[in-house]
């Protein structure tokens, strides 16, 4: 899943609802997390922010496509 932000800047990151825990049992959630990144396309393709290490490979998909 990506969303247009505008015009050449797109939300790639992933939304993981079944995390429950972050930064060790310091914060909770009971609704998951979102891992923001955002990719920016102009004259060279940039990819700001990453995701967790199991969906990196996810995110880089979609950054390729050009989602």
């Amino acid at each position: 899943m990506s969303f247009n932000i505008k015009n050449n800047v797109h939300w790639v990151g992933k939304i993981d609802w079944e995390l429950e825990r972050f930064h060790g049992y310091e914060y909770s959630t009971h609704r998951g997390s979102s891992y923001n990144s955002y990719l920016i396309k102009e004259d060279k393709t940039a990819l700001i922010d990453t995701v967790w290490g199991p969906y990196k490979k996810r995110v880089r998909g979609k950054s390729r496509q050009g989602n």
